[in-house]
């Protein structure tokens, strides 16, 4: 028989379905035909986002215009004869790469998740027999046959369900079971609706299914999603787009300060070869050569921290895209709520609110409260679920998590699970049934009676009830007004998104009849949810006082959705906005922006809804976090700035795609990782101040001094000395900086702000300036006092490394005094010291000082270097003082 597809397999009848994929159900397919359809589909294994070679991984540790400035730097130094400054050049580059390489390695190898996730064994009806086959080699038209537990192997249209229950969280984000039926939907159901279908990575919660495979491989949902995940690009993270807009304004700058000084000093009369080659080192002077180097110390540091905050980082520059983040996209299910069902009131027929979360409550013994424990005891016995201790002697709940949140609320309220079947063995049952939306037990009591207990949807259980138990001692009749009354109180718990479930009781005499469709006593109600998580709520504010927007996407119901964020107070005191998938349909890009920017909560969304509105707020210049943990959420979690996935119950394929992985699965830590990014960001630009207004003030003590036509101040080596060595300790000691105390009430940076704003180069313009200058005047005083030769070329060098050591106390802050919290920063004093200790090497240590061309100083000259250390900090502090005052 040939096989043809239907277009949807969901709004079709099951048995048009396996005629149009050529099967019998009750046979299944024959070798031939199976032989003949692995040939035409393929096996049944999903594509894969393959991560990156080593090679390439390396080779993108020199993809910056920085790294390529100083490649050229080395290659100009090597052809002019200047051996020993290229090879200390490329010295540099080669550590920077391999720091780079060596943080990122671990965590980017290849990790098939997705080709995991489709890795099964499944039992299967073949030519007329039931066999178990590896699921890779299933083909549309095969016939499944799937038990509780049992994980779905490939896409596949129900033909046979009793009492069907699926798990589809990491698929839908749908954080309840799924009733399933043979029934077919409409053919616009959402991928969440269609209860006709089994879908590849959901698993059976309870109920037994026959069907047939629609789908395998790429073309199942799960194949789709990991097409989606190939297919989103990486993004670059903002400190690298800003770096690398650095790196293109150094290359303009470099080239007019090298061309600016060859034609002066050709047009002074100068030679022009010379003037080229000082116009090379001089250029060689503007560029920051430990920035690159500094900058992934600094931040694999920072990867260092977050581990410790409990937040993985794959992926090294973006350990500070989260502190640039303006909006933080987060899955419900799992990541702002615990992924399992609790019990969180009763609301027991004699008018009795019990609420388990706000106060400890034990089953009392008094018979005043015996109501209490008569509806405890209903939801354990009419039951299929059980408990059982696991080898770390925790006990755990088997089952539907509906069904497993009764089991887990009756030990909390310390009733014997296992005592309390033993002493109430089960006579008959009567299962949950879709269509009767019931569950019915009959059990033998301790005195030889008869019980039977009665749990489903509150309006079919009160339909069968004809009694309540006003107390615990005498039922009354259930007329239809308190009917009334009792289903006005399940529609307020249903407004707070619990989910309902009605508990009824009859008891039967030894010799009665067992009629067990009518006459029962309502007991109450119980109301259960997918609590939010610890914290949440709270970071939730802290993100709101930070400038961040946090919006909910979530394959759940609208609204169970509305009433998770009302209780996280997802927009505060303010009303939530709330829209359904539908909403999103025949929108563009700018128009879904529009509506992202002002939504709070999106429902019933697919992985292409969510993947569309990160897109969409990237559009409109957000930077954007995407938090989760199910498959669902893997094409979101590539495609955002910042990826973030929860470590504990997050699914293989949400943590391959994702660039930082939460090891404690807290939305909390997000904002301690929030908190490190902006700090660590922060610290950047205060190195980033500090190296430029440096190298400036190298280009301005050179260049002043070729117009002025005083001999070179700085050898070449000696250029490359300052910039190597010095300049990168106290870079370092900037970089590890404590984060400022108003970090977190600040709002986050524009995502179009450059890092080289006008204010910011104002800023190193006249302090660049203020360090030559006294540089200058430093070796204006030396060459009056020894001549040209080496001991000016020291005091030069030892002046210029003394205004550098005193400008990094200046760069702590812009606002702050430079004297605030320096008994805590020991990396400063550290660094300091270094720098100390390193240029008495330069000309104490011989061989150095050879290579350097220095000699040792005076105590005259030690005054000068003093002065030179003091003065810009000195002068920077009055111009500081000034800013404050002038602010009051």
């Amino acid at each position: 028989m040939s096989a043809s597809f239907v277009a949807h397999p969901h709004s079709t009848e099951a048995s048009r379905v396996a005629q149009s994929l050529g099967v019998n159900p009750q046979q299944g397919l024959s070798d031939a035909e199976i032989t003949a359809r692995v040939e035409q589909y393929g096996a049944n294994i999903i594509q894969t986002a393959h991560s990156r070679s080593a090679w390439r991984l390396l080779l993108n540790q020199f993809a910056s215009l920085i790294i390529a400035l100083l490649g050229f730097a080395a290659l100009v130094s090597w052809l002019t004869g200047d051996r020993v400054e290229s090879a200390a050049i490329l010295v540099v580059l080669v550590v920077n790469a391999l720091v780079g390489f060596a943080t990122e390695w671990q965590a980017n190898r290849a990790l098939d998740a997705l080709r995991r996730q489709a890795k099964t064994i499944a039992r299967v009806r073949r030519n007329g027999h039931e066999s178990e086959v590896d699921a890779g080699d299933l083909v549309p038209g095969d016939i499944v046959i799937l038990n509780p537990g049992d994980r779905v192997p490939a896409d596949a249209r129900i033909v046979e369900a009793i009492n069907l229950r699926t798990e589809e969280s990491a698929l839908t984000g749908e954080s309840t079971t799924v009733e399933k039926s043979v029934e077919p939907v409409a053919t616009d159901a959402l991928l969440a609706e269609r209860t006709s279908m089994l879908y590849l990575g959901t698993s059976i919660a309870a109920g037994r299914t026959v069907a047939v495979i629609t789908a395998t491989g790429t073309n199942t949902e799960l194949g789709k999603i990991g097409k989606l995940v190939a297919a989103s690009p990486e993004e670059t993270t903002p400190l690298k787009r800003k770096l690398e807009e650095l790196g293109r304004r150094l290359v303009y700058l470099v080239l007019a300060i090298g061309a600016i000084v060859m034609v002066a000093g050709w047009l002074r009369g100068n030679d022009f070869w010379l003037m080229v080659e000082v116009g090379i080192s001089l250029a060689v002077a503007a560029v920051p050569e430990g920035l690159p180097a500094v900058t992934t110390l600094v931040l694999a540091i920072g990867m260092l921290r977050m581990a410790r905050e409990h937040a993985l980082v794959r992926r090294l520059h973006a350990v500070e895209t989260l502190g640039s983040t303006t909006v933080i996209c987060t899955d419900k299910t799992g990541t702002l709520t615990e992924n399992r069902m609790t019990v969180r009131e009763y609301r027991l027929a004699d008018g009795r609110v019990i609420k388990l979360e706000e106060q400890p409550v034990s089953l009392p013994a008094s018979l005043n409260d015996q109501l209490l424990l008569r509806a405890v005891r209903a939801g354990v016995l009419c039951n299929e679920a059980s408990l059982n201790t696991d080898e770390s002697g925790e006990r755990r709940a088997i089952g539907d998590p509906t069904e497993t949140a009764l089991l887990t609320v009756a030990e909390k309220l310390e009733m014997n699970v296992t005592q309390e079947r033993s002493s109430y063995p089960k006579l008959a049952e009567h299962p949950f049934d879709s269509a009767t939306r019931r569950m019915i037990t009959l059990h033998q009591t301790p005195n030889g009676n008869k019980l039977a207990l009665l749990k489903g949807a509150p309006s079919t259980v009160l339909a069968a009830c004809s009694r309540f138990a006003a107390s615990a001692l005498e039922p009354q009749p259930l007329d239809d007004e308190t009917r009334k009354r009792f289903l006005s109180a399940n529609e307020s718990m249903a407004t707070e998104a619990l989910r309902v479930l009605a508990l009824a009781e009859k008891q039967i005499a030894k010799d009665g009849a067992e009629v067990l469709e009518e006459g029962y006593t309502f007991l109450g109600f119980v109301g259960m949810i997918d609590p939010p998580r610890h914290q949440v709520a709270e970071s939730i504010a802290l993100a709101r006082a930070a400038g961040i927007r946090v919006v909910m996407l979530t394959g759940d119901q609208v609204s169970t959705a509305h009433a998770i964020a009302r209780e996280l107070r997802l927009n505060g005191d303010g009303e939530i906005h709330v829209l359904h998938a539908r909403d999103l349909e025949d929108t563009d890009h700018a128009q879904l922006a529009g509506l992202a920017q002002k939504a709070h909560v999106f429902a019933r969304v697919s992985p292409e809804d969510k993947l569309r509105i990160v897109e969409a707020l990237q559009q409109a210049g957000e930077i954007v976090a995407v938090t989760g943990d199910g498959v669902n959420d893997a094409p979101a979690l590539k495609r955002a700035d910042i990826g973030v996935a929860m470590g504990l119950r997050g699914t293989e394929t949400a943590k391959e795609a994702a660039a930082v992985v939460l090891t404690d699965d807290n939305f909390a830590t997000i904002l301690r990782a929030v908190e490190g990014g902006r700090t660590i960001y922060s610290n950047i630009v205060k190195f980033v101040q500090m190296l430029l207004s440096e190298n400036l003030a190298e280009v301005f003590v050179i260049f002043t001094a070729i117009l002025i036509g005083w001999p070179l101040p700085l050898l070449p080596l000696q250029i490359l000395w300052v910039n190597l060595v010095t300049d990168v300790f106290p870079a370092l000691a900037l970089a590890l900086e404590q984060s400022e105390p108003d970090v977190m009430q600040r709002g986050p940076r524009s995502p179009k702000e450059s890092l080289l704003s006008r204010s910011f180069l104002g800023l190193v313009l006249w302090q660049g300036a203020l360090l030559g200058a006294i540089t200058l005047a430093s070796y204006y005083w030396a060459l009056n006092t020894y001549g040209d030769g080496k001991h000016a070329h020291t005091i030069a060098l030892f002046s210029l490394v003394g205004v550098q050591v005193g400008h990094l106390f200046n760069c702590r802050s812009r606002t702050r005094s430079a004297f605030a919290g320096l008994l805590h920063a020991p990396f400063i004093w550290m660094a300091v010291a270094t720098v100390v200790v390193l240029q008495f090497f330069a000309v104490y240590l011989a061989p150095l000082a050879r290579v350097l061309g220095t000699v040792e100083l005076t105590k005259d000259d030690l005054v000068v270097v003093a002065i030179s250390i003091l003065l810009p900090i000195v002068l920077v502090e009055l111009v500081k003082l000034g800013a404050r005052l002038a602010r009051k």
